[in-house]
């Protein structure tokens, strides 16, 4: 009997089912050993040595687990297909204590479907060490920032406090947006446009220059006698173009960009978007979920680019498959992008709580593979002057864009965020160079300069992302963490610091202010991918963490204890003098 361990229970039974018999299939439920939690289990001066125990609650799932591997002729983990996932791996090997001579194999399914299956079962490989050392170093430091720095913020503040490594640069990120909106001046600004009419047609044209110069009018005054000075001039186009232009399709989503675009389209939070994609991949409907990837298999290309000539027709069919490149900084690229495994399986054959997240990945993917967008845009120079061909020095601008060829967006359009202003420009009529216009009407309009909004969760996302914070299996996590323990509040699908958060931010800033800086958060995560490759060591990460960490754990120290012995240090009475 062959043996495949597994996380989820649910994927074991979908699994044995494609293995057939001589193979047994069981679940390890996740992580089954970690640092233990009553206590630092780090010993710092022993070249930061990890102590581990079973998790607790997962004894006899380790004592089933231990039995099947020793009663198997050869063994397969298959856990997830991450740093994480091969962590687990060599944790459930390191107490199995296999002997040398039993075949153990490390197999990666990055789908669960019964082709996916038997071709990671038929070429598995070894456990890399590398990815186990990376999640090791990772853990190590969560584990001394998470149990030495909370202490020191529940000491100063008075209360509960908890901070980590990349939760609090979370945290610091929703209260610096809210600092930036506090302390943000509005401003108050006039902009000119003409409503003019051309063979019957109305368009709008803006002031772009005057005298040569862009101009920014904080008064009213300049504008309307522009304006007046408009009503009894000729206008007439200086200059007219128009060119097709194509907007390109999208690639399939990565972990952040799903999270992002089911935030905005369906208005699901990112864990609960993450547990509903765990769902569809555990089913077999999608690829792994948790990828910073966008390339797709060319087998998957293929079926899809059948399916759109089939149903829509060769012309929404590029001549060669896209291809994809990611632009975020720190990007793995280890798996696929999210798609669905079959592209024939079309939204409506899903039910459930997983089904319109499952069109949303179906969509966006066989948008990826379709032809471009065509837009026809148009542009004109409009002059205004006493005799037509001597203009005032002033440039006014118009321009104008409609839909020539829908392309991808036949299937799919991105989700736009609450309140995001549509800059759509119109269309604007043909026009020749030379050719007068009438006007309409000026339009004099104030305008108000707006602070920086407060961040949605997808907007938070994808600021973890941009900045190099974490990595895809811990964006949902993070941001929970923050609305669990209170620090963040949603507000109108805003994220709002609270009290306890801007204190534990402040305490963070102050005295760890380089450890959690968002710069040093991401500029780690650049030397976990290091250690993930082979190009330093785990204990080289960490001495340097801890050359940095540990001057500051001290001044945390003994600003808590001042803190302490100022709260129980009685003060004295002062005496009023006695009234006359």
């Amino acid at each position: 009997m062959k043996l495949v361990i597994v996380e989820s229970p649910a994927k074991s039974k979908k699994i044995a089912g494609f293995l057939g018999q001589g193979w047994r299939v069981e679940a390890c439920l996740g992580h089954v050993r970690d640092l233990p939690e009553t206590e630092l289990g780090v010993e710092v001066a022993a070249d930061f040595r990890p102590t581990y125990a079973v998790l607790p609650g997962k004894g006899n799932v380790v004592k089933k687990l231990l039995k099947a591997i020793k009663d198997a002729e050869a063994v397969y983990v298959a856990t997830d297909p991450d740093r994480e996932g091969e962590a687990i791996a060599w944790h459930l090997l390191k107490l199995a204590n296999v002997p040398k001579d039993k075949p153990v194999y490390r197999a990666l399914f990055h789908a669960i479907t019964k082709n996916a299956v038997r071709e990671a079962i038929a070429h598995p490989r070894a456990l890399d060490v590398n990815l186990v050392e990376a999640q090791q170093a990772r853990r190590i430091v969560d584990r001394l920032v998470g149990y030495l720095a909370s202490p020191l913020a529940a000491r100063a503040l008075d209360g509960k406090f908890s901070a980590g490594r990349v939760q609090s640069v979370c945290l610091r990120l929703v209260v610096e947006r809210e600092r930036e909106i506090e302390g943000f001046t509005t401003e108050t600004y006039w902009t000119l446009a003409l409503k003019l009419a051309a063979d019957g047609t109305e368009f709008t044209a803006k002031l772009h220059r005057v005298k040569g110069a862009d101009n920014t009018f904080k008064t009213r005054e300049p504008l309307d006698k522009l304006a007046a000075l408009i009503q009894t001039a000729q206008i007439w186009v200086g200059k007219a173009g128009r060119t097709v232009k194509a907007r390109q399709p999208l690639p399939p989503f990565t972990t952040s960009s799903l999270q992002q675009a089911a935030s905005k389209g369906l208005g699901l939070s990112p864990d609960k978007t993450m547990a509903l994609a765990q769902t569809l991949y555990e089913q077999g409907w999608i690829t792994y979920m948790r990828t910073d990837g966008v390339s797709v298999a060319p087998e998957a290309q293929m079926a899809a680019r059948d399916y759109i000539a089939r149903e829509h027709g060769t012309d929404y069919l590029p001549p060669e498959p896209p291809t994809y490149t990611v632009k975020t900084a720190n990007a793995q690229e280890a798996h696929e992008a999210i798609r669905p495994t079959d592209v024939s399986r079309l939204p409506q054959d899903v039910d459930g709580d997983g089904a319109a997240l499952y069109a949303l990945i179906w969509k966006r993917f066989v948008a990826s593979q379709m032809s471009p967008a065509l837009y026809t845009v148009a542009g004109a120079v409009i002059y205004a002057g006493k005799t037509h061909g001597q203009p005032f020095p002033m440039e006014f601008r118009a321009q104008g864009r409609s839909l020539l060829f829908d392309g991808f967006l036949k299937v799919y359009e991105e989700p736009a965020d609450e309140g995001e202003e549509n800059n759509e420009t119109g269309i604007l009529p043909p026009l020749k160079d030379n050719q007068p216009v009438q006007l309409v009407a000026p339009q004099v309009t104030d305008h108000q300069t707006r602070a920086p909004s407060r961040y949605t969760e997808a907007a938070l996302v994808q600021a973890l992302e941009q900045h190099g914070i974490g990595r895809p299996s811990t964006y949902a996590s993070m941001v929970k963490t923050v609305k669990d323990r209170g620090y963040v509040k949603v507000s109108q699908k805003r994220l709002v610091p609270t009290e306890n958060g801007i204190a534990l931010c402040d305490f963070l800033k102050a005295h760890f202010a380089d450890v959690l800086a968002v710069d040093y958060t991401a500029r780690l995560e650049e030397s976990l991918d290091r250690v993930a490759a082979g190009n330093v060591t785990r204990l080289e990460v960490l001495r340097t963490f801890w050359d940095g960490f540990n001057p500051q754990l001290s001044q945390a120290t003994e600003y808590a204890l001042t803190q302490v012995k100022a709260r129980h240090t009685p003060r004295p009475l002062t005496l009023r003098p006695a009234e006359e």
